[in-house]
């Protein structure tokens, strides 16, 4: 009877330190994510703080998948070509406000935001997004939502 209580504590405490092993992993697959993710945005914002207004008040409008882009592709050729993320760009016209006709001399301030999508080892769909308003005379703040 000692050797079968025994043998089920033994069995019960290797079940709990799976599962501990099991969720540590899932946890560090999504931060790791999660880190990628946020170089990903900050990317993407910094290629905008290059763009010149017109090219900004130009950009397709209200959404361009953006997972083509050269930002994408270099991360995957980095990660081997194993690349789980997605994005989207959407831009929208503050002021004047809507809606257009808005030309690049008529629009004073722009909403871009870039939104990631990936799945992670659970099946579970993750989103982070960061936005950022450009004015006419320069870029003025950005902030990032998980």
């Amino acid at each position: 009877m000692e050797v079968a209580l025994a043998a089920t504590v033994l069995a019960l405490t290797l079940v709990g330190m799976i599962q501990v092993i099991d969720s540590g992993s899932e946890m560090l697959d999504l931060s790791r994510k999660q880190t990628i993710a946020a170089q990903i945005l900050q990317d993407e914002i910094d290629q905008l703080r290059l763009m010149s207004w017109s090219q900004i008040t130009s950009l397709p409008t209200p959404a361009t998948v953006i997972s083509t882009d050269a930002t994408f592709s270099t991360f995957a050729q980095q990660m081997g070509g194993s690349f789980p993320f997605t994005g989207t760009r959407t831009v929208t016209y503050l002021e004047p406000a809507p809606p257009p006709p808005a030309t690049a001399t008529t629009v004073l301030l722009v909403q871009v935001s870039f939104t990631v999508t990936w799945t992670g080892v659970t099946g579970h769909q993750y989103t982070r997004t960061s936005t950022t308003y450009v004015g006419k005379n320069g870029l003025n703040a950005a902030y990032q939502r998980s």
